[in-house]
């Protein structure tokens, strides 16, 4: 006699890192100028983020380009220049620095944020308590149907379709957006203090098992 459940297991906590992209760009009227200006800003950029305590293998470069640049003048294209762009990924591992961090990037107008994510350092475990948790249920309820019929015993005979995911906090904030509507602010350290209250929501890790007992 056999009896299959399924059941599933939740884990939440708080993230303790984050991640987002970098977008630099230099539009200059030579490729050679062009091509000057991104590695000095990337330098200067590398320069910042390491200064925040972010390590060097936390700082990740996605791509590289330069493309000619036109814009529209009484419906004429109009030649600007050589834009060169770089885009890069950068990992935060302390959410204590980063308000401070985007702040200081905001103020550099070359440069566009975006992609904010949080993340949680210890996924795996995580999904390992989770699928324990999944596991306990499993038990709990197996207990409570074996009230129920004369068998009074159970073994685990598989245990099969696992299923493990995450749920990852969005960032929900413009924070370009939000940065611009504090120009009545006179200076960073009060524009820091309005971006301090990140609510960065929780990572949620999901456990889902069929579990197979043999009953006797």
């Amino acid at each position: 006699k056999t009896i299959m459940l399924h059941t599933y297991g939740k884990v939440e906590t708080l993230p303790d890192m984050a991640s987002f992209t970098l977008n630099l760009s230099c539009l200059k009227k030579s490729v050679k100028a062009s091509k000057n200006c991104l590695v000095e800003k990337s330098n200067e950029l590398t320069q910042t983020l390491l200064s925040h305590g972010i390590a060097e293998e936390d700082i990740l470069t996605t791509s590289i380009s330069m493309n000619k640049s036109y814009k529209w003048n009484r419906n004429t294209q109009v030649f600007e220049g050589y834009n060169s762009s770089t885009r890069m990924h950068v990992t935060i591992r302390n959410l204590d620095k980063l308000a401070d961090i985007y702040t200081e990037l905001l103020e550099k107008r070359e440069l566009h944020i975006g992609g904010l994510q949080y993340n949680h350092s210890k996924i795996d475990s995580l999904q390992n308590e989770a699928y324990a948790v999944a596991l306990r249920n499993a038990s709990e309820l197996a207990d409570k149907l074996l009230a129920e019929i004369p068998e009074s015993k159970k073994e685990i005979i598989q245990v099969g379709n696992v299923e493990l995911s995450a749920s990852m906090p969005q960032d929900n904030n413009n924070y370009e957006a939000d940065y611009k509507s504090f120009g009545e602010f006179s200076n960073k350290s009060e524009v820091r203090k309005s971006l301090v209250s990140i609510n960065t929501g929780t990572v949620t890790v999901y456990a889902d098992i069929h579990v197979e007992y043999q009953i006797r």
